[in-house]
């Protein structure tokens, strides 16, 4: 799947075979299975398993005093918002793409032999912010590409060990996983690479210096190694995320909706109004979302009034949503409705999220019943804001930018 898409772009760097492209002998193969077994030894040490993530204090214990599980918390070693990604990775090459071919070790599980083989690595980044943001990020993938002719077929490729460097932080172990989202999950070196796979790069749950807590929208060297004596690296410099409307042009559009937009929106000039979002998963549908708002506004008169909408959205939509708008005359207190089924179209209401903390709305008023508020025919548009706490980017962790 990827070379078809990565054969257009080109390589920015090529390696030079090393020593032993011709094919190990009986003392780098010694050699090289103690460097992989040192390597993943030193990246389980990094993960909660095997107790790194305990040095981080009480907060990272699996239990409470009574037995039972933490309530969850957010990641604060995530190298980019929950938002961004979902499973399966995404193939987004609108941007910049890095690669180089890497010369990797191979395995023959038919006569047991070692080998190499020549693939192409890309590392490229997908845009998680909206439009504007101040402090634009992105998560950064890495794709290994083998050839047609080694495609899914034996001797497999083998995954490399892989070292970071950036700042002050040199040559250090960095969390590579199949998933996005996860908190300790990483592929280990030597797993086979059977077909061209993705992976996202993410940090560690440990403060151990052997690792750091990377931001991968700086720049930064990736450093590639088989584990032979004679391996020096074959490294591939990325340069700071820097988004234009020209090279990621999404990173400039509205957020696509999704649950991460669910909440409590307000607007902070205008107290004791404000508005309910939802967005929920359909049962069995894999292609839209339901979106639901409540909006809690006043009439003429300066009683509460309540409008009402719904609407199904394509899943990844972006852009300006409109939602027919409702409103129900009548009713009493805890005792609903007069008449229940007596809902009246007022209109409909465009959300456009700017990002995961403001929204444009455009009212626009059809209905001519009295009594109901706004001016039929005539647009009103405002933007708000959404109330979290302090924080009006993250509800129990849920983050969104």
């Amino acid at each position: 799947m990827h070379k078809m898409i990565w054969a257009m772009a080109g390589l920015l760097a090529v390696a030079t075979a090393p020593a032993w492209a011709s094919g190990p002998n009986a003392e780098q193969i010694a050699a090289r299975t103690a460097a992989v077994a040192k390597e993943n030894s030193g990246l389980n040490q990094l993960d909660r398993r095997d107790g790194g993530h305990a040095r981080l204090g009480a907060t990272a214990n699996a239990t409470t005093a009574t037995g039972d599980p933490v309530p969850p918390f957010a990641n604060s070693y995530r190298a980019y918002p929950p938002s961004c990604l979902a499973d399966p990775l995404p193939f987004d090459f609108q941007g910049p793409r890095y690669q180089r071919t890497v010369n990797l070790a191979t395995y023959n599980s038919q006569n047991n032999a070692f080998s190499n083989e020549n693939v192409t690595i890309t590392v490229w980044r997908v845009p998680c912010s909206g439009p504007g943001n101040v402090s634009p990020n992105s998560a950064t993938l890495i794709g290994i590409d083998r050839s047609t002719a080694t495609e899914g077929t034996e001797p497999y490729t083998l995954f490399p060990a892989v070292r970071i460097t950036q700042g002050n932080n040199s040559l250090k172990l960095v969390r590579i996983a199949a998933e996005p989202n996860t908190v300790i999950a990483h592929v280990s070196a030597d797993t086979p690479v059977i077909f061209s796979q993705s992976f996202v790069l993410e940090n560690f749950p440990s403060n151990s210096t052997n690792t750091a807590l990377w931001d991968f929208d700086n720049a930064f060297t990736i450093t590639f190694y088989n584990g032979y004596t004679t391996d020096t690296g074959q490294a591939l410099s990325i340069p700071a995320y820097v988004p234009t409307q020209g090279n990621y042009p999404n990173a400039y559009l509205p957020l696509p909706i999704t649950g991460y937009l669910t909440g409590n929106w307000y607007d902070p000039n205008k107290g004791g109004e404000g508005m309910t979002v939802q967005v929920f998963e359909l049962p069995g549908d894999r292609t839209n979302y339901l979106f639901t708002f409540a909006l809690f506004t006043y009439d003429s008169s300066g009683l509460p009034y309540w409008l009402f909408g719904g609407a199904t959205v394509p899943a990844g939509a972006r852009g300006q949503l409109t939602v027919p708008t409702t409103f129900s005359p009548g009713g009493t207190f805890l005792g609903g409705a007069t008449n229940p089924n007596a809902s009246q179209t007022w209109g409909t209401v465009s959300f456009n999220f700017h990002d995961c903390g403001l929204v444009n709305l455009t009212f626009n008023k059809t209905t001519t019943a009295a009594g109901t508020p706004g001016t039929t025919g005539q647009s009103a548009q405002r933007s708000w804001t959404r109330l979290i706490g302090t924080n009006v980017l993250s509800t129990n962790g849920i983050s969104c930018e």
